[in-house]
């Protein structure tokens, strides 16, 4: 089983943060354990045994971090892509226009399926393309059974609206909440979706680049603008 772990920065509202973005962490259930023993031993040799998220956010740590995915990531255990949106550069849907007849009080819910979805599509353009389906867990997964079901439906090409092609990504499986079972991919995530909080803010460090173009492509998206 393929398992892609999404964590978000930002919100994604009208107000609030400047930007809204996402990190996609992709790994085989075989190679899972890697990612288990990295942060066993992260925490081991640091001292420090909560959550990553919810740890001082200190650099030299999350660098250290950092080289260790890195080095998961040279021997193919794991891929990473980032997406983002500047909210006064992006010109597409749901942030300030919408159409197909959708409530603005909705739109939140729809862009971060938006910009979900083209974060997969950017991030199996240029990796791997699993034959199967793939268990796609998510941080934050929609309460709402409808809105869970929807998007589901949404990921995997199922739309009222007529597509003129299924969307690049695999089956989407299991659209599944955090739980103890997948928390280590997680704050995995947890981590990149930190790295593209930075890009989005332009304050990614020198060091932090030359680990991430190893393995961690991050793009700004804009968007279709409004139709005239």
């Amino acid at each position: 089983m393929i398992f892609l772990f999404v964590d978000e920065t930002g919100d994604p509202g009208k107000h609030g943060s400047k930007y809204f973005g996402m990190a996609l962490l992709k790994a085989h259930s075989d190679s899972y354990k890697a990612i288990e023993e990295l942060i066993s031993a992260y925490r081991l040799l640091s001292g420090m045994f909560a959550e990553l998220k919810e740890l001082p956010q200190q650099y030299i740590i999350g660098l250290n971090l950092l080289r260790g995915i890195t080095s998961l990531a040279e021997v193919g255990l794991v891929e990473a892509s980032g997406l983002y949106i500047n909210k006064s550069q992006y010109g597409g849907r749901y942030l300030t226009w919408s159409d197909y007849g959708i409530p603005e009080s909705e739109w939140a819910y729809y862009l971060r399926n938006y910009l979900l979805r083209h974060l997969l599509e950017f991030h199996f353009t240029s990796k791997t393309t699993p034959d199967g389906g793939v268990d796609l867990v998510l941080d934050r997964i929609p309460r709402a059974e409808q809105q869970r079901a929807n998007t589901l439906s949404y990921l995997n090409s199922q739309t009222e609206i007529l597509l003129r092609h299924p969307f690049c990504i695999p089956r989407i499986e299991h659209l599944t909440s955090a739980d103890s079972k997948y928390v280590g991919g997680l704050q995995i995530a947890h981590i990149l979706a930190d790295l593209v909080k930075s890009s989005a803010n332009n304050e990614v460090s020198k060091e932090q680049l030359e680990l991430m173009n190893k393995f961690f492509e991050i793009k700004e998206f804009i968007g279709h603008k409004k139709p005239a």
